[in-house]
């Protein structure tokens, strides 16, 4: 069987500009790689593999790959009319990092072929056999064998691409920290007395089974017999999908909390709307209008008067916000008056508005009040302040980013350092990267990144979420074709509606829909034109902060080289927290970070900072320092900040000459493996995967939002709630973020808390692990189909 698919959606000319393919008969041997890489000329024009010696560009090559992604005479060649390349004057370059040359891979260089010598893409012919014409095997054998063509000779390991991953990933699914900080082989924990020695061999089965079933796709529906009776002497069940299956999938809700979830909203709406008309009636309520002097009859403002004023608010989002949101404002939003460490002090406040407005308490006005408010098991005074200050809670802090604890000991681990910055450098540069904001901190910052994350160079940003929402426009323009996780964060969504270019957006974590998506796109073109893409780049995460999943980096980069699309991984919550050194998503899944093109991330978690980076080869680095507008336009990284990340990458590398960091990543995994597994020994509903520091659990019901959070704070525990918009309607959740600066006892403390709640509200969806795994009845799951589509984003 013979597939011929058209990049472009035009023939080959028959004459004229472009070489004629040779007969049959002269054709050489293609390989199935080789005839998509010919058929992605069009697509690209570059070597497949990034721009290696040899390798020539159709739109004007060169030895390093530099090249427009389609000129305008490609554009004229291709008829052509819009102008889809009128982003920039500069030409913008090759993103893929140092993947190798096309020589000795098997794989021919893009656009460097005699068949495509003219900007036009030629008609590829895509056999499913490995170097015939003829269909001499199945399609499953077919596929396997194209993985194998695809070898990467900057794998460290040697090899394929495929060998080279389950190697790494092999030696990664063992990996347990020894006295060194390091990973391979059994080891003690980093303290000479483990705090989790009585639960260890459960915590490291259970995450290894997870890290097996979710990098290499083994099921353990069998393990063998040592794991197994383990398990048994715990006294364990296995339940959920599979045996080893103990996340939650997230498209999964009993029936009756579905039921309750949407009664739930109708409700609220509804007496919503019965206020909005008795106060518009008896001109009685909190959201009434009513102006001092009347300047018009009716008591009305000119601007409502919508013949003349157009609506500041769309009808609905001051609805939901009056109704809904403001009914539970107290739960968000909250300040503090303390460093957001392991315990953080939480200012009181108070509305007299029905919780319109919210204003702190301060300190309490009469000695009554006073006496009423320290009772508490949880009173104490803002930080400074004596035992007369303002009024607030000391609670355990389970909703920060603070992954490795330095909020926690700054004082020992970074303060020096941060505050010896100050004796050359202001607070601020006051000026942008391209003018006068640069500094010597602010270089060593970006060469530590790229040396940490393995990449060539590195270029900082001063806000986590504008680095997506300002590179992902620098990188793409009309005529490219942005693929994003419909998961994905809302600084991706916004940096991807801002570049003009196309969105396609694939299921969660579904490498086989992405690959869907990429065949069809590359197969059909642009839309009306049918002109070839002029570069497609996917966008993923490395954990999903609203999901506490890990992204399936293997399948999708798999998947990416099969087709030539480019990689954007956001690692905003894996820097720093994943991985035995810590270097994310890459190092984690066994992913060589020469096959990610761009490697994105923030300083605001595991660094205790602020600021985002990129990282990637050199030539696209030096492009977005003079196109972003992150780096161009906006104020650079503040040196003080920039001193700080630098303190916190000597500890986590190890070269402030202690074992601080190495001990930080350990008990940041201990403390979220220990977390999430009593979490869901409770039978609560815990999205995400085991080693993530994120744990959603689900409460559904809108009701339960505010009383969850309540509850929590009333028992001195910070927690992070989200419902709508954030999250779909059904899918509202309590968030737990872990820190390594949390101890064994204070998570005792927490879970044993949470127990308690979760009896109070009737959160046990899952029913508990000693009931054989069986839900409680009136639970059985109903599918919710997840919001997805191809051409608008999901919710981040």
């Amino acid at each position: 069987m013979v597939v011929t698919a058209r990049s472009g959606g035009r023939k080959a000319p028959s004459g004229g500009g472009a070489a004629m393919m040779p007969p049959p008969h002269q054709q050489q041997p293609t390989t199935k790689a080789q005839s998509l890489t010919r058929k992605l000329s069009g697509l690209r024009g570059r070597s497949f593999f990034g721009g290696g010696v040899g390798a020539t560009s159709k739109a004007g090559g060169g030895s390093n790959g530099d090249l427009t992604a389609v000129d305008a005479d490609a554009d004229a060649d291709c008829g052509g009319g819009d102008d889809d390349n009128s982003h920039d004057s500069l030409p913008m370059p090759d993103l893929a990092s140092s993947r190798g040359s096309s020589e000795g891979s098997g794989v021919s260089g893009v656009g460097g072929s005699e068949e495509s010598s003219a900007g036009l893409p030629q008609a590829a012919t895509v056999s499913e056999s490995d170097g015939s014409s003829q269909a001499t095997s199945e399609e499953g054998d077919d596929d396997a064998r194209l993985d194998e063509d695809f070898s990467s000779p900057s794998s460290p390991l040697g090899g394929s691409v495929a060998a080279a991953e389950d190697a790494v990933v092999s030696a990664a699914l063992h990996w347990t920290y020894s006295d060194e900080g390091g990973g391979g082989g059994e080891g003690h924990h980093l303290n000479d007395e483990d705090p989790f020695a009585d639960v260890r061999e459960r915590m490291e089965m259970l995450s290894r089974e997870d890290r097996a079933e979710h990098v290499s796709h083994q099921q353990h529906s069998h393990h063998h017999a040592a794991t197994t009776a383990a398990e048994d002497d715990l006294g364990e069940s296995h339940h959920g999908k599979g045996h080893c299956r103990h996340v939650v999938d997230e498209s999964t809700i009993p029936f009756f909390a579905a039921v309750t979830t949407y009664l739930g909203y109708a409700v609220l709406i509804f007496v919503g709307h019965i206020r909005d008309v008795c106060a518009r009636i008896f001109r009685v309520g909190r959201y009434l209008r009513t102006p001092s002097t009347k300047k018009v009859a009716g008591d009305e403002f000119p601007s409502d008067d919508l013949r003349l004023y157009a609506p500041l608010l769309k009808s609905w989002e001051n609805f939901y916000t009056r109704r809904l949101y403001h009914r539970i404002q107290d739960c968000f939003n909250r300040p503090i008056s303390s460093r957001p460490g392991a315990v953080i002090d939480v200012l009181e406040r108070v509305s007299e508005d029905g919780n319109k407005t919210m204003s702190v308490l301060g300190r309490p006005d009469c000695e009554e009040r006073r006496a009423e408010y320290s009772s508490g098991r949880h009173y104490v005074t803002a930080a400074d302040e004596g035992p007369e200050g303002r009024v607030a809670r000391r609670c355990l802090n389970l909703g920060s980013y603070n992954y490795l604890g330095f909020a926690d000991d700054w004082d020992e681990t970074c303060r020096e350092g941060v505050l010896g910055s100050l004796t050359n450098l202001p607070v601020s540069s006051s000026s942008s990267r391209l003018e006068f904001g640069t500094t010597a901190l602010h270089d060593k910052v970006e060469r530590l990144v790229a040396e940490f994350v393995g990449k060539e160079s590195a270029v900082v940003l001063n806000m986590g979420f504008n680095t997506n929402a300002t590179v992902i426009p620098a990188l793409s323009t009309k005529g490219d074709l942005l693929v994003s996780d419909e998961l994905n964060h809302t600084s991706i969504v916004n940096g991807a509606r801002a570049s003009g270019a196309s969105i396609r957006t694939f299921r969660h974590n579904d490498a086989a829909h992405l690959e869907e998506i990429l065949r069809t796109a590359i197969v059909m073109g642009r839309p009306r034109t049918r002109r070839p893409w002029n570069r497609i780049l996917v966008v993923v995460e490395g954990v999903y902060s609203m999901e506490g999943e890990y992204c399936d980096l293997p399948s999708i980069v798999r998947v990416c080289k099969r087709y030539g699309a480019y990689v954007y991984l956001d690692e905003a919550h894996s820097i720093g927290a994943m991985g035995p050194t810590g270097r994310g998503c890459c190092e984690y899944t066994g992913v060589d970070p020469a096959d990610v093109d761009i490697l994105m991330g923030t300083f605001t978690k595991s660094f205790g900072g602020m600021g985002g980076y990129v990282a990637g080869n050199r030539e696209v680095v030096d492009y977005l320092r003079g196109r972003c507008a992150g780096s161009s336009y906006h104020n650079s990284l503040s040196p003080v900040v920039c001193q700080q990340i630098i303190s916190s990458f000597e500890v986590i590398m190890g070269r402030d000459g202690t074992a601080t960091g190495a001990r930080k990543l350990a008990s940041l995994r201990d403390n979220s493996n220990y977390f999430r597994m009593r979490l869901t020994d409770m039978g609560l509903h815990v999205l995400g995967n085991y080693d993530s520091p994120i744990m959603p659990v689900m409460l559904y019901n809108p009701t339960k939002i505010a009383a969850f959070s309540r509850e929590c704070l009333k028992r001195g525990l910070a927690v992070v709630v989200v419902g709508f918009p954030a999250v779909p309607v059904l899918m509202s959740r309590a968030r737990f973020c872990i820190s390594a600066g949390h101890d064994r006892q204070e998570l005792d403390r927490a879970l044993s808390e949470i127990e308690e709640i979760a009896d109070l509200l009737k959160l046990r969806y899952g029913g508990r692990r000693s009931d054989e795994g069986e839900a409680p009845a009136g639970c059985a799951a109903y599918r919710f189909p997840f919001s997805g589509g191809e051409d608008e984003h999901g919710s981040g």
